[in-house]
């Protein structure tokens, strides 16, 4: 483990800590100006549009990173608006499936994904090589915490 007498380790958490609250509102500001939709909403019907047909809600809570009681309320709103169904799974009675209706759909298709375009593009305000190396660097931080037990889903390369 490498020496921390001048403090950067402390000064690295505090920075992830306002930038990740930061890019939080970032993304919130470029979703539109529908209160309903959250990023933890957004979350989950972006999660069902990937897949592309019905998931179980465990399996999708713990893709988000969300209990069960999380996943249960941010399922239940949805479903009360019309943006997803929830069905049983013919193999298996106990597991809850959500999937999206169409109006979740245009939801996701329309508004979210067009929004995660514009959040991302914050990120091409550095240059090709600076995100190529906060790119390498968080996968640094990532592999370190999996050296710890922490499991970090990174996004895949493009």
């Amino acid at each position: 483990m490498a020496d921390d007498s001048n403090g950067q380790s402390e000064q690295l958490l505090r920075s992830f800590g306002a930038i990740t609250k930061a890019l939080r509102q970032w993304v919130r500001s470029h979703m539109g100006a529908d209160p309903a939709i959250t990023i933890g909403r957004a979350g989950v019907l972006l999660g069902l549009l990937e897949r592309g047909e019905p998931v179980s809600m465990s399996v999708l809570g713990a893709a988000r990173d969300l209990t069960p009681r999380e996943m249960t309320v941010l399922a239940s709103g949805l479903a009360r608006e019309g943006l997803v169904e929830r069905s049983t799974d013919p193999h298996d009675r106990r597991v809850t499936l959500l999937s999206l209706t169409p109006a979740g759909r245009t939801i996701a298709e329309d508004q979210l994904l067009p929004a995660g375009k514009q959040a991302a593009a914050l990120f091409n305000e550095l240059s090709e090589p600076d995100r190529t190396e906060l790119l390498r660097l968080l996968g640094e931080v990532a592999r370190a915490l999996e050296r710890h037990g922490i499991n970090v889903p990174l996004a895949p390369a493009s």
